[in-house]
């Protein structure tokens, strides 16, 4: 499945819990690619993204503001605009309170 390019895999430790999880997925089913489509779909001027996982790494790499939380893992940290509280403390709920624009 390493060199099959129709799929994407991810195996890491889960970050909040001891076990480990293994995500296999269409190549092109990525939150990069959603986010390019949501772009286009809704014409935005600007994506805001928030992660924690290597997961979200893509996403980030698109996205024109991008904020990791404070126990997110540091590959995702590295290429954060900015790091907000921990998952446990509604961090992007209060982050889109203080921020966004309705």
């Amino acid at each position: 499945m390493e060199n099959d390019e129709r799929y994407t895999c991810n195996f890491q430790q889960e970050l909040y819990r001891p076990e480990y999880w293994l995500e296999i997925m269409p190549k092109k089913a990525t939150k990069y690619n959603a986010v390019l489509k949501l772009k286009e779909l809704w014409q935005c001027d600007k994506v805001v993204a928030f992660g924690d996982s290597i997961n979200d790494i893509p996403m980030f790499r698109i996205s024109d503001e991008c904020y990791a939380v404070e126990n997110a893992v540091e590959s995702l940290k590295k290429l954060a605009t900015g790091i907000i509280g921990d998952n446990d403390s509604d961090s992007v709920a209060k982050w889109l309170e203080e921020h966004a624009r309705i």
